[in-house]
């Protein structure tokens, strides 16, 4: 992240969400039950462990983050091991500042913005989009991920575009602007709103609708699992541009400040690293994906929102 500032001691005492934390000591990564704890490993950069924070005073045992949990090569959680490049980055963040610990709490698409507001977790990184609507709400750092909403449809569709969806069932997840966006534009689209992106996919197997949309990072790991006759394909025309995120409360612009965890993960090639394990090598991803975005400066220092805690508005 660009400049990750220590965390204050308040923002540690939050508590997780009651009766769904489970800890266990694991190699980076962990999730059913939403919080479990992991050791994060030493790096194996000279930068990672001299250029952490000077505060250390300050730091947290353990780092709370909030990723998906149910989107391949994003956030996973399978039994106690976690895996994505949301997971990455993070832990990364965590070694940068030298915090021993990360846990991961469940990130569901319109209430990531809440998991932040009411203290729950200390960072959301969850395929969330920077724009202009949350950065009002809450503190962003970044760019880590450059990518565009698409469609996922099956092989044998005939669907090669936005514009021949009409007449099409789509599945989205609650809460996405864009989507919304997509209905209006194209009038005769039917759409399907589930809370979860993995719902959306087993939707399509089964039949049930005839495209689900996402952003291409989200649903590309979808379609590399894919095969037989129950084959996947993304239609490859993304429709918008999306920028993914560290997300922290809008009052914690000295955490954004003080570090560059996302920089050095860059200069080390543990970016590069992360996304061709994820996502696939360069020259299967889309346009610009597997090439790191230049990184935004932090908000100058600013109070907590004022806006009712609820659904995070925009894309994804």
């Amino acid at each position: 992240m660009r400049r990750v500032r220590a965390l204050a001691a308040a923002a540690v005492g939050a508590a997780l969400l009651a009766g769904c934390t489970r800890t266990v000591d694991v190699a980076p990564s962990s999730t059913a039950e939403p919080a479990v704890t992991s050791t994060v490993a030493p790096s194996g950069t000279a930068s990672a462990s001299s250029r952490t924070s000077p505060h250390r005073t300050d730091l947290p045992r353990t780092l709370r983050v909030a990723v998906s949990f149910d989107q391949p090569g994003i956030g996973l959680r399978q039994g106690n091991s976690y895996t994505g490049m949301d997971v990455d980055v993070a832990e990364h963040i965590a070694r940068y500042l030298g915090i021993p610990r990360v846990s991961f709490v469940e990130a569901v698409t319109d209430q990531r913005r809440t998991l932040l507001e009411t203290g729950q977790v200390d960072l959301v990184l969850a395929a969330y989009s920077m724009t202009p609507e949350r950065a009002d709400d809450v503190t962003f750092a970044g760019p880590y991920l450059t990518t565009g909403q698409d469609l996922l449809v099956p092989a044998r569709s005939r669907i090669r575009s936005v514009g021949q969806l009409q007449g099409s069932t789509l599945c989205s997840v609650q809460g996405s602007r864009s989507t919304d966006e997509l209905v209006d534009d194209h009038p005769g689209l039917h759409l399907t709103v589930e809370p979860k992106i993995s719902d959306c996919v087993a939707l399509l197997r089964e039949g049930t609708v005839d495209a689900v949309t996402s952003d291409a990072a989200v649903l590309l790991p979808f379609v590399r699992g894919s095969s037989g006759a129950d084959r996947l394909r993304l239609v490859g025309r993304p429709f918008t541009r999306e920028r993914w995120g560290v997300a922290m409360r809008r009052e914690d612009t000295a955490l954004c400040e003080d570090s560059d965890a996302l920089a050095d993960m860059v200069e080390t090639g543990a970016w590069q690293r992360a996304v061709t394990d994820n996502l696939g090598p360069a020259r299967s991803l889309p346009r610009g994906t597997a090439t790191p975005p230049p990184l935004v400066d932090c908000p100058t220092p600013r109070g907590p929102s004022t806006r009712t805690t609820g659904p995070s508005p925009a894309s994804s």
